[in-house]
């Protein structure tokens, strides 16, 4: 699978994030949890939305299924911390990227297949980016995730490629740069994909 993270990601996570992370454990986990669910829905959502797409399902539901596996896999590193898990209000970042997705087809689908491979990239970046700032059980996690987020980001970009035979390199570059303001912005909460 190819790394497509450095061609969609226009820069690293800061530092100062980093530094916060380190010192919000419990609401990094709580919303780490979250995100996977999410992660999970999104991919049930594109199935229901497409039940044209019989080729990508087995996929997509192999994908939702590996997303929920990792939600509960964090659920055990709360439980092992005495942290509780809970809902907690999300930051602006998905939120955001998904305003800007098209409202007709076909547009719409190829929006949100890049919108989904940001977020991906973006979680296998702070995986990776995170795992020195981390306790060793956390860390060592982290760096098995940064694996299964590379090959999520992967799958949206070839489905992407597949579906429309053209290159996604154009059409992300607006997104890039949104993606990239939102986590270098000053940010009201700490959250997974927060910016500063």
């Amino acid at each position: 699978m190819k790394s497509h993270n450095k061609n969609i990601l226009l820069n690293s996570t800061p530092k100062q994030w980093l530094e916060r992370a380190k010192e919000s454990l419990e609401i990094l986990l709580i919303d780490h949890a979250l995100c996977e669910k999410k992660a999970a829905t999104t991919a049930l959502t594109i199935i229901h939305r497409y039940p044209d797409l019989t080729k990508f399902h087995k996929k997509l539901s192999a994908l939702a299924r590996e997303e929920l596996l990792h939600f509960e896999q964090v659920l055990r590193l709360l439980i092992s911390y005495g942290f509780e898990y809970r809902n907690m209000k999300s930051s602006s970042y998905a939120k955001t990227l998904n305003s800007h997705i098209s409202d007709t087809e076909p547009e719409k689908l190829k929006d949100q297949l890049l919108v989904c491979a940001l977020i991906e990239a973006r979680s296998c970046e702070r995986f990776s980016a995170l795992a020195p700032y981390m306790p060793n059980k956390i860390s060592k996690f982290y760096s098995k995730l940064h694996e299964a987020e590379l090959r999520h980001a992967s799958f949206y970009l070839e489905m992407y490629s597949e579906l429309f035979l053209e290159p996604w390199t154009q059409r992300i570059k607006h997104l890039s740069i949104i993606e990239s303001n939102l986590i270098t912005k000053k940010d009201s909460v700490f959250r997974f994909h927060s910016g500063i």
